[in-house]
């Protein structure tokens, strides 16, 4: 129940990401929209306010494709502050990650 919230998951450092996709499996109270963005880049993700209602889904390719310099996790940021933590967002990344030549 707080004014945002940070993911568990973090995109990597030098990742190339395709999308940063969300669904809402249970629904935000008191919120109507959220936003998803880069915590430390500010990066926006959502294609348009994703709604806070259940099973709503945004593909999250607004600023696609991004070079991700230093990892980061995904911030959700409601329009409004919800009355309490019931609800639920699952996030994805959709990425590449290059690896050089070792020899």
């Amino acid at each position: 129940a707080a004014a945002t919230t940070d993911t568990a998951i973090s995109i990597p450092a030098n990742a190339v990401v395709l999308g940063v996709s969300v669904r809402v499996t249970t629904v935000i109270p008191t919120a109507a929209t959220f936003t998803v963005t880069g915590t430390t880049s500010g990066t926006t993700f959502n294609t348009a306010a994703v709604s806070t209602a259940a099973t709503t889904t945004d593909v999250g390719t607004l600023a696609c494709p991004y070079k991700n310099g230093a990892a980061q996790t995904v911030r959700i940021t409601p329009n409004a502050q919800p009355a309490d933590n019931t609800g639920r967002v699952r996030v994805t990344i959709h990425y590449y990650d290059i690896t050089p030549p070792t020899s």
